[in-house]
């Protein structure tokens, strides 16, 4: 009697490839910077980008003419971010626990990154309404992007699939931050919120929030476009289950995990 062959699993093909991942990461980049400068471009008296920080490039009561095209564009941008996240799960759906965390941290960013946009879009000032209500949704989204980022590179850098650099370059504008903040509270210097006055002052730039903010920003998309442009979908043999013969051929190859492109 003949024996009945192998029973295999095999995961359903990935709803977007990694082609269409890089395209709306391209997409979404894009986006982005065309919104800041554009938001830039009609920031009253020309946008300080050492002593300024990105909420008030949002802002109406500050942009009055391009808060509308920043707040716009951060909400296409990481709408546009979704589909990628998608192809990252259906990659790493065998993955260990900390990848899907990462996801879940940095899917949950996005939704909380809309949500500052479309404040923006629809709320002169939310925090006039709720208490510190922008800084909150803002911080939550940075935290979770950023949180979600490191986990995903982190991952890949345990299984060796890429260099420890670009985890570094992710971090170094975090630690930039904690230590310029640290020194200026250890300096007891009454200078308040960051703002342009600070450059009046002679205050280095390096112990400006603003600053590492934008370089914080910039290296967060850096990580996440690494994360889409060096991986890529690969195919594994599942091995036969126990039991079967070992003369009966291998069962269908199927999905699992990205290597580096």
């Amino acid at each position: 009697m003949r024996s009945a062959p192998p029973s295999t699993t095999q995961r359903p093909p990935s709803s977007v490839s990694h082609t269409q991942a890089l395209v709306a990461f391209t997409l979404a980049a894009v986006t982005i910077v065309v919104a800041v400068a554009l938001a830039a471009r009609r920031f009253p008296g020309g946008f300080d980008w050492v002593y300024t920080v990105m909420s008030t490039l949002a802002s109406r009561r500050h942009n009055p003419d391009g808060a509308v095209f920043f707040a716009a564009g951060l909400v296409l941008s990481l709408a546009l971010l979704w589909p990628v996240t998608a192809w990252i799960r259906e990659c790493e759906a065998a993955a260990h626990r900390l990848a899907r965390l990462g996801l879940r941290s940095f899917q949950l960013g996005i939704v909380l990154g809309v949500a500052v946009g479309l404040e923006r879009l629809f709320f002169y000032d939310l925090s006039q309404i709720v208490r510190k209500g922008h800084e909150v949704l803002a911080v939550l989204s940075f935290l979770c992007l950023y949180a979600g980022v490191l986990a995903l590179q982190i991952h890949r850098v345990r299984l060796r699939q890429v260099s420890s650099w670009p985890t570094l370059f992710a971090i170094g504008p975090l630690v930039a931050i904690g230590l310029s903040q640290l020194g200026l509270y250890l300096d007891q210097r009454d200078l308040g919120w960051v703002d342009t006055s600070w450059r009046e002052m002679g205050v280095p730039l390096w112990l400006s929030f603003a600053f590492w903010q934008w370089l914080a920003t910039a290296a967060l998309w850096a990580s996440f476009g690494h994360l889409v442009i060096s991986g890529r979908s690969s195919r594994v043999k599942v091995p036969a289950q126990s039991g079967t013969s070992e003369n009966e051929p291998p069962g269908p190859e199927v999905r699992r995990g990205w290597t580096p492109g």
